[in-house]
Formats: structure tokens, sequence, C-alpha cells
């Protein structure tokens, strides 16, 4: 299971441990973590309560059973309104339910990095305040890795190690290759014509959809818990509308913008 992309990927990063490396340690959106098994869960929560300006579309992505290749096409969007970002768009294609007794006794690994695609820097970007970038990647997938348990992981970091010694990610997708097997998804302009703002975000009581673009008029907001349950839906009154958290409890939650056929999705965090 050894890949030297990983190993590479992971001397990116500054040494954490007494100036080297050592396992198990936990980076989240590209910020040190610790070995501490018993601070992870927290720091995971803790990072997932973060805003973000950038976010990520699937427009496209399809993969061929057949050949066992396919490409990774990605809409990346910057909503911030005076941050230019310049990142890598990474591409790790990982690999569940993989069978083999390490020396600790494991037998069954899951996130099993296979590939970084095309290597451990991803493919650079620069996107302006408000500016708009699509980045299609082949991918293929080795004929020993077991394509149901195939996921195709892709976000944007930042390269450069910043003075906190972190390299942030900004946003992040996952899915599993056979999501996308025989597709070619109607997306790629329709994403462009729908932009959605958030604000305030976190959310404590209310919050304002605020859309744009071609199809911004007569949308419905659609929230959902992140294992896909539907808790509330509401239409815009021409390009806005108010959102109220009532009866939902802290955490994050997904939403889903549809007009037309346009959509666009993200993350909405429900905060104390």
């Amino acid at each position: 299971m050894y890949k030297a992309e990983a190993n590479a990927k992971w001397r990116r990063y500054p040494p954490p441990y007494q100036g080297g490396y050592a396992t198990p340690w936990l980076w989240v959106d590209g910020v040190n973590k610790s070995y501490l098994y018993n601070t992870w869960a927290n720091a995971i929560d803790q990072e997932l309560f973060v805003p973000a300006d950038v976010g990520l579309t699937h427009v496209g992505t399809a993969y061929d059973p057949a050949t066992r290749s396919g490409q990774l096409a990605v809409e990346c969007y910057n909503s911030g309104a005076d941050s230019i970002i310049s990142a890598g768009l990474q591409l790790a294609i990982t690999e569940d339910s993989v069978r083999y007794t390490g020396s600790n006794g494991d037998s069954i690994h899951n996130g099993v990095l296979r590939d970084y695609v095309p290597n451990p820097n991803g493919t650079v970007i620069t996107l302006a305040p408000g500016a708009t970038d699509t980045v299609i990647v082949p991918f293929a997938l080795d004929a020993t890795w077991a394509e149901r348990f195939v996921k195709l992981v892709v976000y944007l970091q930042n390269m450069q190690v910043q003075p906190d010694s972190s390299m942030p990610v900004y946003q992040g997708l996952v899915g599993k290759v056979l999501d996308f097997a025989g597709i070619e998804e109607s997306k790629p302009l329709a994403a462009r014509d729908l932009r959605v703002q958030v604000s305030p975000n976190p959310v404590r009581t209310n919050c304002e959809f605020a859309l744009s673009g071609a199809a911004a008029h007569g949308a419905r907001v659609t929230v959902y818990t992140p294992d896909g349950r539907q808790v509330s839906s509401v239409r815009t009154d021409g390009n806005r509308v108010s959102w109220n958290r009532a009866g939902l409890t802290r955490g994050v939650y997904l939403y889903r913008v549809n007009a037309g056929t346009a959509t666009a999705e993200g993350k909405l965090v429900v905060a104390d």
C-alpha cells in the first residue's frame, strides 16, 4: 500500500514533530492538528464551522468502466470581494475496504491513497474576486483497484506554506467514481448562470440567500442534513429569500438552489 506520491505530499507540510515526521498525524484543511486521537473529532467539527468564499461544482465529470478511465471537470468560483486566490486543484483517487494486515494488526483500510492526478502539486489556478475557472483533469484507474470502492477526492489548496505553518484548503468535494459512470452531467452552462451568496453564514437565527446571474429569479432553496434528509424548502421572491433555522440544531447542513435547469449547491452552518 506504500505510495511515493503520498509520502511526497506529506512532506510538503512543515515537519510537525520535533523537526521530523511521525504517524499517525492529522491535518484539517491544511492545518496541523497533532497526533492526539482524542482531539481529532473536535478539530474537524471546528473547521466545518469556518465559512468559505470558494465554491466547487462537478460539471461534466464522467467515467467509462470499459476503459477504466474518465475525466474530472470541476468549476471553481471565488465569491470573495477582495482576495485573489492562487492554489492547486488537487485530485486524489482513494480506495476503501482494502484488505491487508499491517504491522499494527489492522486488516481493513479505508481512504487509501492510490494516486494524485496529475501529481502532488495539483493543477495550478488563479481566481480573481468573482471569477470562475473550469478545470478538466483526465484520470485512469489501475486494474488492481476495486472500482466500487474508489472515490474521487478533489480540493483546492494553497500550496505555499503560510506564516502559521499551514497550507490552507479552501473547499473540497468527494464522490464515488461509479456515480459518474456513463454520465455527462448537464451542469456546465447552468452552473455559470446561477450564483448564490449566503449571509450571514454561520447562521444563528436568520440568513439571506441572494442570487445573481441569468437564472437568478424564481428559484427554490432546499436545505438538507449531510445524509440527504430534506429539512426546509423556500421559494425566492425575485432573487432573494430569507431563511430561518427554526427547529434545527447546531451543525453543518447542505443547501441546493434550483432555478429552471440551473443548480447551485453549498454548505450552511447553523451555530448557537
